[in-house]
């Protein structure tokens, strides 16, 4: 909610609507610090809930770097409401907690869950490269909010989802949940555990693809210079919804017409660069395909110098 914030902030600049949600979003990072940052290091490690539909506890990426993506969020929108008290606050906690998860969670290759026993709950993944590990990133490049982590960590991260997660061809996986790829066909899953570390009961979903997960990755890979990769997963969920083996205007995943689906909108801003600043008036493209023709369409609110 923090960062949905900031987004309607940047894209209208709207200083009497920001002024009436600010008590809220103020409430909201106290509540995240205090029941989830169970030490005050700025990394998130008690009972996390998630959209797995479970907890994950302890150290972890998902919920780490969406925390510290908040922080950053915060700290920007407390410049602007001239509160330079928790300005500076969310600053240093954002700047304490991203040294320190990448302390935690680093392994050399991608961001990892610290658990000193991964069995003593069940529904963790450990050691397991998730997919959704930077999904707080993501949402740090399209809001403009840069680098939450190391920028070659991040770099390494999002291509270890690729090269680790996607498949080409699945006649041989092993999925005991719902089957939403088959076969020939090509596919992101959600988790796998290359260096081994699978937790006896991992969390219900790790085997299976969804397309709103694939999505999103596929416009990091893009923000991350990793273009071929992420429109090669474009293309492959898209060749899985062709009109003849799926409906082309129903992603399905817990339900018809999935909302995670429009993560596909991240795209349109990974490959355009597209940013906006109502209130600096600002408006900007640095589009991912240089060499080629570009062009795309837009939005935005009030009149912006173009950048």
């Amino acid at each position: 909610s923090i960062l949905r914030v900031y987004r309607e902030w940047l894209l209208s600049g709207d200083r009497d609507w920001l002024a009436m949600v600010w008590p809220g979003v103020k409430r909201a990072i106290v509540h995240a610090s205090r029941h989830w940052d169970l030490d005050q290091d700025g990394v998130l490690d008690g009972r996390q809930h998630n959209t797995y539909d479970i907890e994950f506890y302890g150290p972890n990426p998902l919920t780490g770097i969406y925390y510290l993506a908040g922080l950053r969020a915060v700290a920007e929108l407390a410049r602007a409401m001239n509160d330079a008290e928790l300005a500076g606050r969310s600053q240093s906690a954002f700047e304490r907690g991203s040294q320190r998860l990448d302390e935690l969670l680093w392994n050399g290759e991608y961001y990892i869950q610290r658990l000193d026993d991964v069995d003593a709950h069940m529904y963790q993944h450990g050691q397991g490269c998730l997919s959704d590990q930077l999904l707080g990133q993501l949402h740090a490049r399209v809001l403009g909010l840069g680098d939450l982590l190391p920028a070659e960590h991040v770099r390494s991260a999002i291509k270890a989802v690729f090269d680790r997660n996607f498949r080409r061809d699945f006649h041989n996986h092993v999925n005991c949940q719902r089957s939403y790829v088959l076969n020939d066909e090509s596919g992101l899953i959600l988790c796998s555990w290359p260096h081994g570390g699978r937790p006896r009961f991992p969390f219900v979903y790790s085997d299976e693809v969804w397309t709103g997960i694939e999505y999103h990755v596929a416009a990091h890979l893009c923000y991350e210079g990793w273009r071929d990769e992420g429109l090669e997963i474009v293309e492959a969920l898209r060749a899985r919804h062709d009109g003849v083996r799926r409906n082309p205007w129903d992603e399905v995943e817990c339900g018809h017409h999935y909302a995670r689906s429009m993560a596909s909108w991240a795209l349109l801003l990974a490959l355009s660069g597209f940013t906006c600043d109502v209130d600096k008036g600002t408006l900007g493209f640095a589009p991912a395909v240089p060499d080629e023709e570009f062009r795309c369409m837009w939005s935005g609110g009030r009149k912006a110098k173009c950048s």
